[in-house]
């Protein structure tokens, strides 16, 4: 099966997803899609990369999985291939979105992209997802050698990514985590491990902690493994599908009721 795996952060409102899947057609007519997702938060290379990491996994081997979450396109930023021990490939620009990915399964090859290699015959300066990227994930999926579409270099050279999760920020009587994301149900996604939290509050599945988006205003929320824990309407924390700490309402919407910013806060029940 030839398959190409879409990443990106830009949405579905203008062509940009459908040109990129037409371009890949009009080179390998036999190949198939999954989009990962189009919305990834704009310009967020480090939640996209967390996204295509804790993905992958579910995908069959010899997935080429492209991600465009790409703020310095039109740079001297490296476009790049990357061959996995797994038997994936994935294709990109070299500013941290797909190193953890790759990483996980072993880096057997890394080659830089050559426009007019691996490209169309015109490469735009804003949009490397069509012009560069998708040709040649498509051609790497019909299976044309890499080596043929750039030249190797060394992972070793490859930006690293900022990897999630991270430790939370710990004070005196509380830890902060950073608010890196609010889902379609409101379910707040915070930057750290559930574990973690955990272990700074000495709490355990089933405590109840409190949770707030200022540090001043607290609510009661309950450490669960789902929902169906909690009354309709109360806070749950738990770990989502994400593999980070998330907040959430039962039946409701988080992100609504606390209003957080950049940052949120837990605690012990005081």
């Amino acid at each position: 099966m030839k398959l190409i795996a879409y990443l990106t952060d830009f949405g579905l409102k203008d062509p940009y997803v459908g040109m990129m899947k037409a371009v890949a057609k009009s080179l390998c007519p036999e190949i198939q899609f999954i989009d990962i997702t189009h919305e990834v938060p704009k310009y967020n290379v480090t939640l996209g990369s967390h996204i295509l990491r804790i993905s992958r996994k579910f995908f069959p081997e010899g997935t080429v999985f492209v991600g465009v979450v790409d703020p310095g396109v039109g740079s001297e930023r490296k476009a790049i291939a990357l061959i996995t021990e797994g038997g994936n490939a994935y294709v990109g620009p070299d500013n941290g979105l797909l190193t953890s990915a790759a990483k996980e399964e072993g880096i057997k090859e890394a080659y830089e992209l050559i426009p007019e290699k691996a490209g169309l015959r015109k490469v735009s300066h804003t949009f490397h997802g069509r012009d560069l990227f998708t040709p040649a994930a498509a051609l790497i999926a019909c299976g044309v050698r890499p080596t043929y579409l750039g030249k190797p270099i060394s992972p070793k050279e490859l930006i690293e990514g900022m990897k999630l999760p991270k430790e939370p920020q710990k004070l005196r009587h509380a830890v902060v985590a950073e608010v890196i994301h609010a889902d379609d149900f409101g379910n707040i996604i915070t930057s750290a491990s559930l574990k973690s939290i955990q272990e700074f509050l000495n709490a355990k599945e089933g405590d109840l902690i409190q949770v707030s988006a200022d540090g001043v205003r607290w609510r009661e929320a309950r450490i669960v493994k789902s929902f169906s824990k909690v009354c309709v309407g109360c806070f749950a924390i738990y770990e989502g599908s994400y593999e980070l700490a998330e907040v959430g309402v039962n039946q409701g919407n988080a992100n609504k009721e606390l209003m957080p910013e950049a940052r949120i806060y837990f605690r012990k029940e005081s």
